[in-house]
């Protein structure tokens, strides 16, 4: 069971998708790809070619998504809480953890492949095959880094 309220459950969560997010600036910069999947999400929501798409729009969107996102990862790992679960983290169960984790990742991944980009590809279009590649990655680096981040932000936001 997890062992903290649901009002300071959504709090880390919130505040450990902010941080992954903010985090994921770093492997983005310099993957070969750059910025470009934000700036494909970005255009998704504004109906246009990603390339109109301005840079702090594309961070903006980024980073909303990054922490607004971690509610799905919050909600799959409450209802699995209630499961015996042998081991935790600083009161998180790991298994509804890892599966919450899992599920996020794999969700952002098939959203970005099957909707972001066929929507919003425009003149990105001819590159989406490596575009995808770096989302993959950088899905799986966003979630690697929520799960080490989540037993970190229950702790330090314990009141």
């Amino acid at each position: 069971m997890l062992a903290l309220p649901l009002g300071q459950w959504v709090l880390v969560c919130l505040a450990s998708g902010a941080m992954a997010a903010a985090l994921m600036n770093i492997p983005m910069y310099v993957q070969p790809q750059g910025y470009q999947p934000a700036s494909v999400a970005a255009a998704g929501l504004r109906r246009c070619d990603p390339t109109e798409v301005s840079q702090p729009l594309a961070v903006a969107v980024h980073q909303v998504t990054g922490t607004v996102a971690t509610l799905l990862y919050g909600g799959v790992a409450l209802a699995l809480s209630v499961l015996p679960s042998p081991l935790s983290l600083n009161g998180v169960p790991v298994i509804p953890h890892l599966v919450g984790v899992a599920v996020l990742t794999l969700f952002i991944y098939y959203f970005f492949e099957r909707i972001a980009m066929p929507r919003a590809g425009g003149s990105l279009r001819e590159e989406a095959t490596p575009i995808v590649r770096q989302w993959a990655l950088s899905a799986f680096i966003y979630g690697v880094t929520l799960a080490l981040l989540v037993p970190v932000m229950v702790r330090l936001l314990s009141f």
